[in-house]
């Protein structure tokens, strides 16, 4: 059973880890570059999935970082940015109410589901490269629930990272991503093989 603890072990043994996190958070700020760091972490979900070593890999093959990187931002963008975009808009009527910061309590329950949820979008979109697949909800939504519980701590973890490490925010986005989106792609994984009884522990 893949623990976020284990990701993050295997993701950073490889003494260069920092230097490859760096060229991400470099990239991720760059327009039309970001597609390539956005391809990156395609790519660690992809290893994830196969039962791949879970290492962070050399950067190169440029070309398919680019094409990759441009399908992952497409779900990031309808997965991960529209339902926290709705979420926000039901916390404008609450701000005439004035009940500071539980205004955004509408935006919790999208805050925690997104990250799972882009990873399941791009997990589902690996298998034959067809957006169609990416957004099938029942599909996304069954996927979410038998892993219910085991996201909720590791996506806390994500939000308590980027804050702490706001001033370095690309990095710190970058490395969370790597590390909470490869963990979200090795359990489901785990629930796949669990249920075909090809799981060994």
């Amino acid at each position: 059973m893949p623990t976020l603890e284990l990701v993050c072990k295997r993701l950073f043994a490889d003494s260069s880890w920092f230097i490859k996190s760096i060229v991400g958070a470099l990239l991720l700020v760059v327009p039309i570059a970001h597609f390539l760091a956005f391809g990156y972490l395609y790519g660690l979900i992809e290893r994830a999935r196969r039962g791949d070593s879970v290492i962070l890999p050399e950067w190169g093959e440029w070309r398919r970082l680019f094409f990759d990187g441009i399908a992952a931002f497409v779900i990031f963008l309808v997965l991960g940015v529209v339902p926290l975009a709705i979420a926000w808009m039901f916390t404008l009527p609450l701000r005439l109410l004035a009940y500071g910061a539980f205004v955004y309590l509408p935006m919790v329950p999208a805050v925690l589901i997104v990250g799972p949820l882009v990873v399941a979008g791009i997990y589902q979109y690996q298998k034959r490269e067809e957006y169609r697949d990416a957004f099938r909800l029942p599909v996304l939504g069954a996927m979410l629930r038998a892993a219910r519980g085991r996201f909720v701590l590791p996506t806390l973890a994500l939000i308590g990272f980027v804050l702490a490490g706001y001033p370095l925010m690309t990095f710190t986005v970058f490395v969370g991503w790597a590390c909470s989106w490869t963990y979200y792609a090795a359990s489901f994984r785990f629930i796949e093989e669990t249920r075909r009884g090809g799981v060994k522990i």
